[in-house]
């Protein structure tokens, strides 16, 4: 007996006899304090494997081809037509699609083949519900056309590459609910831009600092007119790695920056993490970059030297924790980037309808 409550062991007979709708949420509870437990149940019988078949996909990740058929194939039906058995269990009915919640996905395919786009619109009930959406602007606009007839609006999203940015069209239903949006390109297809996102307020940008003076002056006059062109703009932050503020290039990009840091909205952030780490954060509800850059804004009022000392004991500790983020898990994998400005050494595939041609970055507003 403890605070009143009495412990009783859970017999067989007992266990028998319980509602099923109670077994039901014993069964889901039991999913839900870990993955490993809920791939347990799943072999416990056909039908706990119906029930907790959702909460293994509320989080999902697909970085091959491969990733997407298994996703598909799991949740298809195995027949075009059920032939009910009245003594069998055998030909139970599956879950309707759209009682899946997939809460956080991440497509970042590096393949152009059909059959991707074609799988993924078989399924894409199970996308209604999403929250987040990690994305490379090259399968957002290989899979526009089903996206476009689906009720799938993110919350927040990330939009990477690998090498290069790729245009995407800002108009696309999928924008309408974005309010926080990282991405590598601030224009589009149709002059759309990231000032046609409605319900935009929160913006990050990042770039390398090795940039030639020109490119660097046009980053900065675009993120100015960024300000000037997003009303409902409540902060825009970007993004460069820096280890130390005495860098020189640290010192010549603030005063490249001069025009936005006189805006309130603006945030310089000396303190890149890869996107896989930022989305590993938002996903699991440590400090995202906004929260990063708002308590890097609030030591600025600080007055010197404590300020610079308190800037660099951030930097050092945000340096421990990417040091303590785990590598690339296979040999296959690629770094996401999300870098405004094409990779020096990117080399595109021929058939890109999106080649930007030479190395620079295009401003989002001409």
């Amino acid at each position: 007996m403890a605070d009143g409550f009495q412990l009783i062991e859970l017999s067989e007979q007992l266990w028998s006899q319980l509602p099923l709708e109670l077994i039901r949420e014993i069964v889901l509870i039991l999913a839900q304090t870990s993955v490993e437990k809920a791939r347990q149940l799943r072999f416990v019988s056909s039908d706990v494997n119906v029930l907790v078949l959702p909460i293994l996909f509320r989080h999902v990740v697909m970085l091959y081809p491969e990733h997407v058929n298994r996703f598909t194939a799991t949740l298809l039906p195995k027949r075009k037509n059920y032939i009910p058995a009245l003594k069998s269990k055998l030909h139970i009915m599956p879950r309707m699609l759209s009682s899946y919640k997939v809460d956080t996905w991440v497509l970042v395919v590096n393949d152009r083949r059909p059959s991707i786009e074609t799988a993924l619109a078989s399924v894409a009930p199970v996308f209604a519900g999403l929250s987040k959406l990690a994305i490379t602007g090259q399968n957002l606009a290989s899979n526009a056309f089903w996206l476009r007839h689906h009720p799938i609006h993110p919350k927040l999203m990330l939009l990477v590459h690998y090498g290069s940015p790729h245009l995407v069209n800002f108009y696309d239903p999928i924008f309408e609910s974005v309010t926080h949006l990282y991405t590598c390109i601030t224009h589009g297809h149709r002059y759309s831009t990231i000032a046609d996102l409605p319900s935009l307020t929160h913006l990050a940008v990042s770039t390398r600092s090795e940039l030639p003076e020109t490119i660097a002056l046009n980053v900065a006059a675009s993120l100015k007119e960024i300000l000037k062109a997003c009303d409902n703009l409540a902060s825009l932050t970007f993004i460069m790695d820096f280890a130390t503020l005495d860098d020189p290039q640290y010192r010549m990009w603030e005063k490249w920056l001069e025009g936005c840091l006189e805006d309130k909205r603006f945030a310089f952030l000396p303190d890149y993490r890869v996107p896989r780490m930022e989305w590993s954060d938002i996903v699991n509800g440590r400090k995202t970059l906004w929260d990063r850059a708002r308590e890097w804004k609030q030591v600025e009022s600080v007055e010197e030297p404590l300020r610079t000392l308190l800037h660099q004991q951030m930097l050092d500790a945000s340096s421990k924790e990417r040091e303590a983020f785990p590598i690339l898990g296979h040999r296959r994998e690629e770094e996401w980037e999300i870098d405004l400005v094409q990779r020096d050494n990117y080399h595109p595939q021929a058939d890109d309808p999106d080649l930007r041609g030479a190395t620079g970055f295009i401003s989002a507003f001409g």
